[in-house]
């Protein structure tokens, strides 16, 4: 048995209750600032988080976010389109967090540790390449079924023995929940769900998912904001 069915549902049920508040609101885009908790609870960014371009860049995106709800997909394409732009210039980063959404997405705790068993039998690449195979195979509302992770390892180049004995033994179960807590103690009550770190200034949050040009306009600003 997946360990994450017995781990991670206690910490997520949480996350759960508390978006449920928010569920019936309209997602719009736009900036706000968490309803509650405190954002300068965010855990510093280290060499074991998920992370795309220069870890000393002045301006770092940290998304909690999980593989399955719409907007989280929609967002995962703009900030890799975001990071082609922004990160080849050293000004930003870009880091991802898992913040799974049991109650409302079943599955969505162990694609988490699904795409950290990814990296770790083939590479920090192979977090990413996980993560977008899941998203092409199933697109919008869709959701994948954990049972049909072996369609997808081969054309990745992962070791199927070895990804499985990774789910099973429930490896990376710590490092979800860790990401979890997080998102709670910083006032995340919905996915996507960004914290943008400034180099002397003030954090920004994000809540929803922005557009491309949206995203790049809070970043062209943010690098202004940047005191060196």
């Amino acid at each position: 048995m997946n360990k994450s069915l017995i781990l991670l549902p206690g910490a997520i049920i949480i996350a759960g209750l508390i978006l449920a508040i928010s569920i019936y609101l309209v997602r719009t885009n736009g900036i706000e600032a968490p309803q509650i908790g405190d954002v300068n609870a965010i855990r510093p960014v280290t060499p074991d988080d998920r992370l795309v371009g220069n870890p000393e860049a002045p301006v770092v995106v940290v998304t909690y976010t999980n593989t399955d709800c719409v907007y989280c997909k929609q967002f995962q394409r703009t900030m890799a389109q975001i990071m082609t732009e922004y990160g080849t210039a050293g000004e930003v980063a870009w880091v991802y967090r898992h913040f799974p959404l049991v109650a409302m997405f079943p599955n969505s705790g162990t694609h988490a540790e699904a795409t950290e068993c990814a990296a770790g039998v083939g590479g920090a690449d192979a977090f990413w390449q996980f993560i977008d195979a899941l998203h092409v195979a199933a697109p919008a509302s869709l959701e994948f079924d954990p049972k049909d992770y072996g369609t997808l390892l081969p054309r990745l180049g992962l070791n199927q023995e070895e990804f499985e004995k990774c789910l099973n033994e429930g490896r990376y179960v710590g490092k979800v929940e860790s990401d979890l807590t997080n998102g709670l103690d910083i006032g995340v009550t919905e996915t996507p769900y960004s914290v943008i770190l400034i180099e002397g200034a003030e954090p920004i949050t994000i809540s929803g998912a922005l557009s491309y040009l949206e995203m790049g306009s809070v970043l062209d600003a943010a690098i202004k904001e940047v005191v060196r």
